[in-house]
């Protein structure tokens, strides 16, 4: 017969008739992957999460070019009761001439740094002359009001100070963020060890070095975890040591290969292909428990090793290999995205599913051959728990075959009011929530946003052709824009060239010309806070950390400001506006090209099946898991994030073959009986082992929770909930469909190609 998984479950005919030769191919393989192993690589380039063409991320990258950078500054909050105190504050005083002198660091801005207005002779003294007295009242309030962010350096209640640290090389690489943070700490143990305060670094570029590591460590224990979970749960379901190897052993070393294939050809593990792997992982525990099981019952029958593996690889192969396909269609459909990074996962996922099928297949078939001769039948064992699931799978088929109608009705109802909340859950998108609340970058970077009035940037160009920043035409347009910025309500205190000029003090055109004369003193480094290398100026502010959805109105409303004053060409931008932006955008193709999965999967199923009533009566139960985890966010007031879709493109790749096994199994039942009967007997034969693969899928997924990064957890427990309600879907409701509303389809449909095999195993 035309095979159902496209002729790739065929890739095991050679190992059957050659079986050496095809050990060494797969032992081949398998050291390129290891070797790839040793190559792996993780994402040192995290900020360009949303590089693309899409004209945000093209304004994004053209600022960070030409002008200051502030994903590229090192931050120190220094925090506690006794920074007031005279001794403590002159070794604070000490710790920024210091901060200077490590090795990597072009310019250390703090309070201490900030000076008073230039006197007649050019002359600017510093702002805290005295720090023998401390920080008194006077003073911090002389710091706070600096328009050069004093507000940003000192907290309110002189009980925090920051300190800003630029790096010498523009978007300076991990390895340098690492250094310096080791210098500042070796200053920190030698100079503030006995002052009592809590000193963090922190900033965009230690939070991107702490998602790496994170990364690193997820990869070592997810994967150690996954291992022994889903050994010790396939010893739990068989009861045995080798059905046990046999179904734990090809999906890991599938998840093995296809990491391994990652590091050979270079590509970088992102936050986003960090969850590749475990996919593959995950799908091949549930495809090789369906070989495993079919294998055990024709063994069971007397069959030999070879006979059991040929008869498991044709029932069961084919829609093993077609749940590949359809997993590799879900990603396929991720490819539309302009977001290089959404691009390259959804390439690699592709391939890795496919790749990942084949492995399970031939694994599989060697193990029987070898070990699975070691096994034996004994009617003294007993049951197997799987066969113990028969009579309640039976049961729950019994139920939804009798009561098809009102089944059908329920689920009608809940697909129309899970799809409402599904579609209405908003996309959301942070770099922080990468890492946990407790990791110290991340929670001093929370407290930086509460005290300091905003921590997230944004950019501001406000382009003056051919003229002078520093000319009076110039100054009166940044002034404007400048002041229309700081009126929007939720925006901190803007730096402009316009800050420079009310601290120089005197009329714009006296400004003007003082600006002019402070031009050629300025480093580049400095210089770039305010104009750029093609002679635009630069206005920054800052605005408190909020979801995507809070994030976009007020981005609106600073750039409707910002051009009504200096008119449509000036550029609102920077990470801030780029990761409102962007992410809903992206969250959003990535959200529609799940839906063209879950249509692509149904097409797949109609071509494989060559029938298009098994990929029409596939479509609801498919489509439900996903809408019940949407509304599940909806419910829980969550934004749809980056891992929430891909959570549910695993699931949906689960989903999906727990239908074409349904599918198959009925397909293989013959056209004995009365539908009914042999839906009913449908769900005894396969609903065992859809609720053992399921067990063992979300007992794999569980493994998330020992992650430090709550998108991974967050991965974890949607796509967990997704698969129990797939299981749901597929026990009560695709039987039900196919009884119901759908019965003149399946009544003189689904004619057995083959002979059945004895559904009743002997002691399976």
């Amino acid at each position: 017969m035309r095979s159902l998984g496209f002729g790739l479950d065929r890739i095991v005919a050679p190992i059957f008739r050659w079986p050496r030769a095809s050990a060494a191919v797969l032992l081949a393989i398998l050291a390129v992957a290891a070797y790839g192993g040793t190559q792996i690589r993780f994402d040192q380039n995290l900020r360009g999460v949303f590089a693309g063409d899409g004209p945000a991320y093209q304004d994004y990258a053209r600022t960070v070019d030409e002008f200051i950078d502030p994903e590229n500054e090192v931050l120190i909050l220094v925090d506690g009761d006794t920074l007031a105190e005279p001794g403590t504050f002159t070794k604070l005083r000490d710790f920024q001439f210091e901060l200077q002198f490590v090795d990597g660091v072009e310019s250390v801005t703090s309070a201490f740094a900030l000076r008073q207005t230039p006197d007649a002779n050019g002359d600017a003294a510093l702002v805290i002359a005295d720090v023998e007295a401390g920080l008194t009242s006077d003073l911090l309030a002389a710091v706070r009001d600096h328009p050069f962010y004093g507000n940003k350096l000192i907290s309110p209640d002189g009980s925090a100070m920051v300190f800003v640290l630029t790096p010498d090389e523009p978007k300076a690489p991990l390895a340098k963020t690492r250094e310096i943070r080791l210098a500042i700490n070796d200053i920190v143990d030698t100079l503030l060890a006995d002052t009592g305060l809590e000193i963090t670094v922190s900033g965009f570029p230690t939070l991107r070095l702490d998602i790496v590591d994170v990364l690193i460590r997820d990869q070592i224990m997810l994967n150690i975890a996954g291992v022994l979970v889903g050994i010790i749960m396939s010893l739990i379901v068989f009861r045995s040591i080798i059905a046990a190897a046999m179904t734990a052993v090809p999906a890991i070393l599938a998840g093995g290969t296809v990491l391994g294939m990652v590091g050979v050809i270079g590509t970088p593990i992102t936050v986003m292909s960090n969850v590749v792997p475990a996919l593959i992982m995950v799908l091949g525990y549930a495809d090789a428990m369906h070989l495993t099981h079919a294998w055990r019952r024709k063994r069971a029958e007397g069959a030999s090793a070879k006979e059991a593996e040929r008869f498991a690889q044709c029932q069961v192969g084919p829609a093993c290999m077609l749940t590949a396909i359809t997993t590799s269609l879900a990603f396929v459909s991720l490819t539309l995205s302009e977001v290089d990074l959404v691009s390259t996962f959804a390439s690699i996922g592709a391939a890795a599913a496919i790749l990942g099928g084949m492995m399970v297949l031939s694994v599989h078939t060697l193990l029987a051959m070898t070990i699975g001769r070691l096994w034996n039948p004994d009617p003294l064992r007993g049951e197997s728990l799987i066969s113990r699931l028969r009579g309640p799978s039976a049961v729950v088929g019994r139920f939804a075959v009798v009561n098809a109608r009102k089944v059908t009705l329920v689920a009608v109802l809940l697909f129309v009011v899970l799809g409402a909340m599904h579609f209405s859950v908003p996309p959301q998108h942070s770099i922080r929530e990468h890492l946990p609340l407790n990791n110290p970058a991340n929670a001093a970077l929370g407290r930086i946003d509460q005290l300091f009035g905003g921590a997230y940037p944004i950019q501001v160009v406000v382009p003056l052709g051919s003229e002078s920043a520093t000319s009076p035409g110039s100054l009166e347009r940044i002034r404007a824009v400048h002041d229309a910025i700081a009126a929007v309500d939720g925006v901190d205190r803007p730096l402009s060239l316009w800050s420079v000029a009310q601290w120089l003090g005197g009329s714009e055109a006296e400004a003007s010309a003082r600006l002019a004369e402070m031009a050629g003193d300025l480093s580049e480094g400095a210089a770039s806070r305010f104009v750029g290398a093609n002679g635009d100026s630069l206005i920054t502010t800052s605005i408190h950390e909020m979801t995507t959805r809070e994030a976009e109105p007020l981005i609106a409303a600073i750039e409707t400001a910002a051009r009504g004053a200096g008119g449509p060409d000036v550029v609102v931008t920077g990470v801030t506006v780029l990761t409102a932006r962007e992410s809903n955008r992206t969250i959003n193709n990535l959200f529609w090209s799940l839906s063209l999965a879950v249509v692509a999967g149904v097409g797949a199923i109609m071509l494989a099946f060559r029938d298009w009533r098994f990929g029409a009566i596939a479509a609801l139960p498919n489509a439900m898991p996903i809408l019940a985890t949407g509304a599940l966010l909806y419910v829980a007031d969550r934004g749809m994030q980056f891992t929430s879709v891909l959570s549910l493109t695993v699931a949906y790749g689960i989903a999906v073959d727990d239908t074409i096994h349904y599918l198959n199994r009925f397909r293989l039942g013959g056209a004995m009986g009365n539908l009914r009967d042999r839906l009913i007997e449908t769900s005894r034969h396969i609903g065992p082992v859809l609720v053992g693969t399921t067990a063992i899928v979300i007992a794999g997924l569980s493994t998330t929770f020992v992650s430090e990064m709550p998108t991974i957890i967050l991965f974890g427990q949607l796509a967990g909930v997704t698969l129990a309600a797939a299981l749901a879907a597929d026990l009560l409701v695709l039987p039900a469909l196919m009884a119901g509303v759908a019965r003149s389809w399946f009544e003189r449909n689904a004619k057995s190609p083959e002979p059945s095999p004895q559904d009743e195993p002997v002691n399976a």
